[in-house]
């Protein structure tokens, strides 16, 4: 199947399932459920072994989020009115908030995530052997569910989402330091506090609007993903590389901190070495790329594992028609978590004509507005990436 073209009309008509016959996918919702469940059947229909795997998620980012900001801003009164220890006490509270936030904005799950964590969702993993020696093994990621529709997230000029997250945080930080300066030197620093609380309100108020969006159809983000690795398991199940297992990894609560992912590699301990990880996300619309630069504040930028990104850039290279490029991209997706964890992984997305992710967190992310040439370039950038790492030494 060197010349593998993919269908698009064939991914479509899984993307088409995914938004307009089964519920809005939510995490931890019906529509979450019965997304893996279309993906589990597609699989074992195509005679490839598949499994559900159940773990305990949210429904909403914006919980945690919106908990971390409550947290920050009731540390103020505190420090204002508490006296020394009031300020040492409130300092304390508002830097832990400061801290809490910048792990968010990196995917890191807040410390009081097992308060949270009561709703079921499950992953669908499918495995396909190649036709010789395992040697390698390839992790293919796309996450089956959707978000709300978020202002926030991106915001409407999304150049300003780093810059302003990025001052959130380190004001949130500067202004628990400040009160500790307080009370060991006296140091009046009202107006830098006084800031600080305007910001994590502000940002408390946005997150409240977010929270009464609808969610939206998820078509590009991230049905796009589904579809596309569907119809990959479709060739992969009659040409099975040479000596690269294939894991197809369709994930849930990814919206919610990757919490799908993570408790795979909590439970299933997959191998760093040897090991390659391409994710799929908003791969329906626009231009293609794989991002070299990846993060959405300053204080938690990362980048794709060197070894897969050098031969993404072969593959690039010696594919000119499929038009994919690398380049720096406002995003925080699952690549962040397997970076942490020094896994060599990498994502390919879309991006419109200024840069950014198309229809991102919008109620323009329907079926309507997919692209089918985006998506079957997207497929078959994927599988002659998937070739390259087989054949690699």
């Amino acid at each position: 199947m060197s010349d593998q073209t993919f269908n698009p009309a064939h991914i479509l008509a899984h993307i088409r399932v995914l938004c307009k016959d089964i519920p809005p996918r939510q995490p931890t919702t019906e529509g979450d459920r019965k997304a893996a469940e279309y993906a589990h059947g597609v699989l074992a229909g195509l005679g490839i072994k598949s499994s559900l795997h159940p773990f305990n998620g949210i429904s909403t980012l914006g919980l945690p989020a919106a908990l971390s900001a409550i947290l920050g801003l009731a540390g103020f009164p505190v420090g204002w009115y508490g006296g020394v220890y009031g300020k040492w006490l409130g300092g304390a509270i508002i830097i832990l908030a400061g801290f809490t936030l910048r792990n968010l904005f990196s995917a890191i799950q807040p410390f009081f995530r097992g308060l949270l964590e009561r709703r079921k969702s499950q992953n669908v993993i499918g495995t396909v052997p190649p036709g010789g020696k395992v040697l390698k093994r390839i992790y293919l990621l796309g996450h089956l569910d959707a978000q709300k529709q978020r202002f926030l997230i991106p915001p409407s000029l999304p150049g300003t989402m780093r810059p302003v997250q990025t001052l959130t945080i380190l004001l949130t930080l500067a202004a628990g330091i400040s009160f500790w300066g307080e009370a060991v030197y006296g140091w009046p620093a009202l107006l830098l506090q006084i800031i600080a609380a305007a910001f994590l309100g502000i940002m408390l108020i946005l997150l409240l609007v977010d929270e009464a969006q609808p969610t939206v159809e998820g078509a590009n983000d991230n049905a796009s993903a589904v579809g596309i690795l569907l119809s990959i398991a479709d060739a992969l199940a009659t040409e099975p590389l040479d000596h690269t297992e294939v894991h197809l990894l369709f994930t849930g609560c990814e919206e919610v901190g990757h919490q799908g992912l993570k408790a795979y590699l909590r439970d299933f301990h997959p191998p760093v070495e040897n090991s390659y990880w391409i994710d799929l996300e908003l791969v329906g619309s626009g231009n293609l790329c794989y991002a070299t630069r990846h993060g959405v504040t300053y204080l938690n930028l990362y980048q794709p594992g060197p070894r897969i990104r050098r031969l993404a850039d072969e593959t690039a290279e010696a594919n000119p028609g499929l038009k994919v490029i690398g380049q720096d991209m406002l995003i925080l997706e699952e690549v962040a978590t397997l970076r942490m964890l020094g896994y060599e992984a990498l994502c390919l997305m879309g991006y419109d004509e200024n840069g950014y992710l198309p229809h991102w967190h919008r109620l323009s992310d329907n079926y309507d507005n997919l692209e089918p040439d985006t998506l079957q370039r997207a497929a078959c950038f994927t599988w002659e990436l998937m070739k390259r790492i087989d054949r690699s030494e």
